[in-house]
């Protein structure tokens, strides 16, 4: 007898099923030549079948098996042992080496006509390799035990030779959705003793790639040397989806070598861009869904602290839950205002709200859980609070420390009191 076997095996690449290797091919509907006084048999086919390239539900079919066998199949008592003797489905190991060490996958077997399947019992998952071998030989003495003497079943299978399928539906990556929010601070007029940026993300990014995809361009478009200061871990937020990043302090502060040598990062009267690329990936590999350009000015530097005496305090209404509003001459350092300005009743602990800044963070807004009252309130503000050039309400950042200093202020804490009247506004 000459055996002609078709060994198909599938692999679902770029969107279409494609065949990957092929062995003997026999046209479709070929059959071994009958042995003598008996019947032409036909020689079995191993596919996985699929309604879709990416469909997850693909199952496993076997065309062509012995009509006696297909019969013996079909009476009770098959168990998913004797199944599984002759018809296995498994994960591929990630060595590409044989599977026959890997867990069966669970499913049901059937017979449906001249169809012998198998269909998974869950939905295969994108990007894994999975393999089916059908042995003709163990079905043929499977079937010899279950039906002894059964006409065809006797003797030996069309085929011998055991078949092999492999199929894996391609992983296709989700389309880019994390974007740059903003970067803080928002203003087109910046200090030229800037201290920092923050970059907000709308989702938590990947680490250790911020000296990769981040660029300050000057107004020539010229890439600026060196601007920022390298750290070997990067300031993200807890979330991840803000990272602060650091001008070189010792090229801001006048007086220090760096300024000296190199020169200072930003000059007043320029103008310069802040690039962040679109390839930087999120915390899930994908690249931004789109760059970041942020362009601003420069003006003179900044060496005063902040003064809170300076700020108006705008109250709200009694039984109200508008916002408390306070207005600063200067923007603030926007993270540091999220955590170091505090409302609080005469005498208690802070009380719960929401806050948020705008105007270039020059206004700071407060929303109360619950509604005002009448009464007395104050704001506690932590001496920490810093301008966007790094001037705290302690002091300077300029401020020489080996020399007198001519405001400090001891308190770790200050404090605006304001009232909530009955007929406030």
């Amino acid at each position: 007898m000459i055996e002609r076997l078709r060994h198909l095996v599938l692999l679902l690449t770029g969107g279409a099923l494609s065949v990957i290797a092929e062995w003997a091919p026999t046209p479709a509907g070929a059959v071994d030549s009958p042995p003598a006084g008996g019947p032409a048999r036909s020689v079995p086919t191993l596919t996985w079948v699929t309604r879709a390239p990416d469909d997850r539900t693909a199952r496993v079919e076997v065309l062509g098996a012995d009509p006696a066998a297909l019969a013996a199949l079909r009476k009770p008592g098959m168990t998913v042992d004797r199944w599984s003797s002759f018809l296995t489905v498994r994960v591929v190991r990630g060595d590409g080496a044989g599977s026959n060490d890997t867990p069966l996958l669970l499913g049901s077997y059937s017979v449906d006509g001249p169809i012998l399947r198998f269909q998974p019992r869950f939905p295969l998952e994108p990007g894994v390799r999975y393999r089916a071998e059908f042995d003709p030989v163990r079905l043929h003495g499977l079937v010899r035990t279950m039906a002894p003497g059964s006409g065809s079943t006797e003797g030996t299978p069309a085929s011998t030779n055991p078949l092999v399928a492999e199929f894996s539906i391609p992983v296709r990556p989700a389309p880019p959705t994390t974007i740059v929010l903003g970067v803080d601070p928002t203003g087109a007029l910046l200090p030229e003793n800037l201290l920092r940026f923050y970059i907000r993300f709308s989702g938590p990014m990947s680490r250790g790639e911020a000296s990769r995809h981040l660029r300050l361009l000057g107004a020539t478009g010229k890439p600026v040397d060196a601007p920022f200061l390298h750290l070997d871990e990067e300031l993200w937020s807890g979330d991840g989806t803000r990272l602060t990043l650091l001008f070189e302090p010792g090229r801001i502060k006048r007086g220090l070598k760096p300024r000296e040598e190199v020169g200072p990062i930003l000059e007043a009267g320029k103008s310069y861009e802040l690039i962040v690329d679109r390839d930087w990936p999120d915390a899930m590999g994908r690249p931004l869904k789109q760059g970041f350009r942020k362009s601003f000015r420069v003006g003179e530097p900044d060496d005063t602290s902040p003064d809170p005496r300076t700020w108006r305090v705008r109250p709200p209404r009694a039984q109200t839950r508008d916002p408390l509003e306070v207005r600063f001459p200067e923007p603030l350092d926007r993270a540091l205002l999220d955590r170091l300005i505090a409302v609080q009743e005469a005498a208690g602990p802070p009380l719960p709200g929401q806050i948020s800044v705008a105007a270039e963070e020059t206004i700071w807004r407060w929303t109360p859980s619950q509604p005002w009252h009448p009464g007395a309130y104050r704001l506690v503000i932590g001496t920490e609070l810093e301008d966007v050039a790094g001037n705290s309400i302690a002091r300077p950042f300029e401020v020489d420390l080996t020399g007198p200093i001519s405001r400090r202020i001891v308190s770790e804490t200050v404090v605006l009191p304001f009232r909530v009247d009955p007929g406030s506004r």
